[in-house]
C-alpha cells in the first residue's frame, strides 16, 4: 500500500507515526525522480517534499488568518505528518540532519494541535519552519517571516 507522500506503507492500516526517514519511498509516483508534480507556480514541476512544503505554507496561512477572526484551527499534523517521507528535490537530503529538523517540526505542530491558546503554539510551529531552512534550502525564509506577521 502506498501513502500519499509516494513511500510504502506496512499492515492493513498505517499508524499516526508510520511516515519515518527509514520509510521506503517508491520510484515512479507523483514528486518522485522523473515524476515532478506540475504547478502553476512550476509548470516544470516539482518534488514531492517541495509540493508538500508549499501546502504546508498554505495550511500556516490559512491557520494565521483563523486565529486572527478567533476562530478554530484544524490541526495540521495529519498532513504535515508526512514531510518525513516525501520525495526530497535531491534523494541525498533525505539524511539525518533533516531528518533530525522534520522530527523537532513535527513535535512543535502536535504541540500546536493540542494548545489551547494556538498564538503562541504557531509561533513556535514558524520557529521550526525557520530552524530547518536556516540550515538547508534558504529560499522560504521569506514566505516563513511573511507568515508571522
Amino acid at each position: 500500500m502506498l501513502c500519499a507522500a509516494g513511500c510504502a506503507r506496512r499492515g492493513p492500516a498505517a499508524e499516526p507515526d508510520d511516515c519515518t526517514a527509514s520509510t521506503p519511498l517508491v520510484a515512479g509516483v507523483p514528486g518522485s525522480p522523473g515524476h515532478l508534480i506540475a504547478s502553476e507556480l512550476h509548470p516544470e514541476g516539482a518534488s514531492g517534499l517541495a509540493t508538500l512544503m508549499r501546502a504546508m505554507e498554505a495550511d500556516l496561512k490559512a491557520a494565521r488568518a483563523a486565529l486572527a477572526r478567533g476562530e478554530a484551527v484544524p490541526a495540521l499534523y495529519a498532513r504535515h505528518r508526512r514531510i518525513r517521507c516525501a520525495w526530497p528535490t535531491s534523494p541525498a537530503d533525505r539524511e539525518g540532519a533533516f531528518d533530525a529538523l522534520a522530527v523537532g517540526y513535527l513535535e512543535r505542530v502536535k504541540g500546536f494541535d493540542a494548545a489551547p491558546e494556538k498564538s503562541e503554539a504557531y509561533a513556535t510551529v514558524l520557529g521550526g519552519c525557520r530552524a530547518c531552512h536556516e540550515q538547508s534550502c534558504p529560499g522560504p525564509l521569506a514566505a516563513i517571516d511573511a507568515l508571522a506577521r
